[in-house]
C-alpha cells in the first residue's frame, strides 16, 4: 500500500497513479477493543470531515472523481471501479494494522449511503448506518451488479446489520422509495435490517456523527 501526505491528507495510489485521498485518526485511548468507523460523504463533498473520537479509529476518505469531481458513487469512472478497489484495500489494511478486522462499521448519507452499504457488504462490516441511501443508480452507461445493491444480497453469505433512516429528505427525483425497496430485499433473505433510529434533523454534521457513534456503541455493547 502506498500512503503519502498532501498537507493534512493521506492518499492511497493504484498502479495507474490514481489517488484516493483520506483522513485517518486513530482512537485517542489505547484499548484492546477499538473499532473502525468509515465515514463516506455524500456526492459533491470536496473534503473529508475532520472528525476524531477517543474510542474509535476514524477513516474519512474523499471521492473526488466523476463529473466535475463531484463523486463517482464510491465506485470509479467509465465502468472502471478503481475507487471501489482502492477503498476496499485501504479499509482492509487499516483494519489489519489496528487489529480491528472484526469490528468495522460504516456510515453514509444519500450517495454516501450507497457507498456505505456497498463497502460494508464487501468488507464484511459488523453494521452499516445509511441515511436516505441511494440503492439503484439511475444514470449509468454500464450494466453491472453495482447498479442495484440488492444484487449483492443472498440467503447464504454473512452481511452487516443494516440500520437505515428515511426521514423524507431524499431527492424527489429518485426512484420509488429506495429504503423500502432495500428493506424488502433484506427481509426476503432474512438479513437483519432496522428502521428505528434517526438523528435530529437540526443537528449539524459533527453532531450527527457523534449520535451515530453513540448509537453504534450501544449496538456493540448489546444495550
Amino acid at each position: 500500500m502506498i500512503i503519502m501526505r498532501n498537507e493534512d491528507l493521506l492518499y492511497i495510489e493504484d498502479d495507474n497513479n490514481r489517488k484516493l485521498f483520506y483522513r485517518f485518526t486513530p482512537a485517542a485511548l489505547v484499548s484492546n477493543f477499538v473499532p473502525l468507523i468509515v465515514i463516506l460523504d455524500e456526492e459533491g463533498r470536496a473534503e473529508a470531515a475532520n472528525f476524531e473520537h477517543k474510542m474509535w479509529n476514524v477513516l474519512t476518505p474523499i471521492d473526488n472523481f466523476g463529473y466535475e469531481n463531484r463523486g463517482s458513487c464510491w465506485l470509479g469512472e467509465k465502468g472502471d471501479f478503481f475507487v471501489k478497489d482502492l477503498l476496499q484495500k485501504l479499509i482492509h489494511e487499516i483494519a489489519e494494522e489496528y487489529e480491528c478486522e472484526d469490528n468495522i462499521y460504516l456510515y453514509g448519507s444519500s450517495m454516501g449511503g450507497y457507498g456505505a452499504i456497498l463497502h460494508g457488504i464487501l468488507c464484511k462490516a459488523n453494521a452499516v448506518y445509511a441515511h436516505a441511501p441511494h440503492i439503484r443508480l439511475q444514470e449509468t452507461n454500464t450494466v453491472s451488479k453495482e447498479n442495484d445493491l440488492t444484487h449483492f444480497l443472498n440467503s447464504t453469505d454473512t452481511f452487516p446489520i443494516f440500520y437505515l433512516c428515511d426521514d423524507g429528505t431524499a431527492d424527489e427525483n429518485c426512484l420509488e422509495d429506495e429504503t423500502a425497496y432495500f428493506v424488502d430485499a433484506c427481509k426476503k433473505h432474512d438479513i437483519k435490517v432496522h428502521l428505528d433510529f434517526c438523528p435530529k434533523l437540526e443537528d449539524d454534521g459533527i453532531q450527527v456523527l457523534k449520535e451515530i457513534l453513540d448509537f453504534f456503541e450501544r449496538v456493540v455493547s448489546g444495550a
